[in-house]
């Protein structure tokens, strides 16, 4: 019988991203023009406030570590799914002191990174390793499937007030988290339970290898920043388009997101995932410089579609890759120091392009110094050498 990629426990891993980085990160991207014109916050506040999201994601890898330690996979997936919810329900409220959405925002990141780290590792022991690229793929279309829900929803929830888009957002996170609650009771890899193995059976890989892969993917934070900070920003308020424009574009940039990891896992199975990421940092990079080479809608939502597509489905790759570099007991600890060093890259390079815009009067430069951190991403790949050993003998238990 041929095995699904698409079960009860990988939907649960999909609603984790989904809150925590679709919702989470994401939803907030297509509120900021909003949140500006209608006298919420300024240009700089609001660039800041999208920074912190960045600070918490920095803070967030390395406790998801700690935390496992010490708690249930099930006790520290709930929490961070509720910790989501509760980030915009309590950003509601026009008259709260700055510091507050500061706060908020800030506890978004923490609880994004948690999800992010926890969720593929989680899952991806449940099914066998022909199967994985397209398993990880489905757990991390949640990021756009959240994005793609945020840029159609949001608009809407904006005709009846911003409070009304904050709310929106807050309650579909707590009802996936309420959906998703006792998924996570079954027993889970901290548990031991679940896929095993007869024996660990890792990849002989040289430790320049994972440090190309590292330095691929601590780049790539840098490469869909201008996309994910400022884009429906740049869209409305540069380029002179509508809200609904701006809400379009950032829909198209979900739909490339959903289906982006989908497309990525099941090319990474069938023809490997170093060509794949080589092929996406490259898509990727061009996705990204459109928008100096057009400003037409038709260009914006060509760009918005890849760099939605390829920044999960990125995601996806790397960590199938690094599992097959590091070896399923491994995993989530490389894949924390893959996301960690992915949150310092954006957390760094994030306040810096919010400095920078925030006295400029354009977004334009940011998008070249993103491409060619893609470049530099999809070169740092080409150059590793990775020698699976033979896994044929791995008996999963389902």
């Amino acid at each position: 019988m041929k095995e699904s990629a698409l079960t009860k426990t990988s939907f649960a891993g999909l609603s984790a991203t989904f809150v925590g980085n679709g919702i989470g990160r994401f939803a907030y991207i297509a509120l900021m023009p909003a949140l500006i014109s209608s006298g919420w916050f300024s240009k700089g506040e609001a660039s800041y406030l999208g920074v912190a999201t960045l600070v918490g994601y920095l803070l967030g890898a390395p406790l998801a570590n700690y935390l496992v330690r010490r708690f249930t996979t099930g006790q520290i997936m709930r929490s961070a799914m509720v910790m989501c919810s509760l980030s915009y329900l309590a950003c509601a409220f026009p008259d709260a002191p700055l510091l507050w959405f500061y706060f908020w925002r800030t506890l978004a990141g923490v609880g994004g990174a948690i999800l992010m780290v926890m969720a593929a590792p989680a899952v991806l022991r449940y099914f066998s390793e022909g199967i994985r690229g397209r398993v990880s793929g489905v757990v991390f279309s949640g990021i756009g499937l959240g994005a793609m829900m945020s840029g159609t929803l949001i608009p809407l929830l904006i005709l009846q007030s911003v409070s009304a888009a904050w709310l929106g957002m807050g309650s579909i996170c707590l009802l996936l988290t309420i959906i998703n609650w006792r998924t996570w009771d079954i027993p889970l890899p901290d548990q031991a339970v679940g896929a095993k193995t007869h024996e660990d059976h890792q990849t002989k890989v040289s430790s320049a290898a994972v440090a190309l892969i590292l330095s691929a993917y601590t780049l790539n934070a840098i490469g869909y920043l201008p996309h994910t900070l400022f884009w429906v920003d740049y869209i409305v308020r540069e380029l002179h388009m509508s809200l609904w424009i701006g809400g379009l574009c950032w829909a198209v940039f979900g739909i490339g997101a959903a289906l982006g990891p989908l497309f990525t896992g099941q090319m990474g199975d069938r023809f490997g995932f170093k060509q794949c990421l080589i092929a996406c940092f490259m898509l990727k990079a061009f996705g990204v410089v459109l928008p100096l080479l057009s400003n037409h809608l038709n260009g914006l939502l060509v760009s918005s579609f890849l760099v939605g597509a390829f920044t999960p489905g990125i995601v996806a790759l790397v960590s199938a890759y690094t599992l097959e570099c590091v070896g399923i007991h491994k995993h989530r600890r490389a894949w924390s120091i893959m996301t960690f060093s992915f949150a310092v890259s954006q957390a760094v390079v994030g306040y810096i392009m919010a400095y920078v815009v925030s006295d400029s009067i354009s977004y334009r430069p940011l998008f070249l110094v993103s491409s060619m951190a893609l470049l530099i991403s999809a070169i740092c790949i080409l150059f590793t050498r990775v020698k699976p050993v033979d896994t044929a003998n791995v008996k999963i238990i389902n």
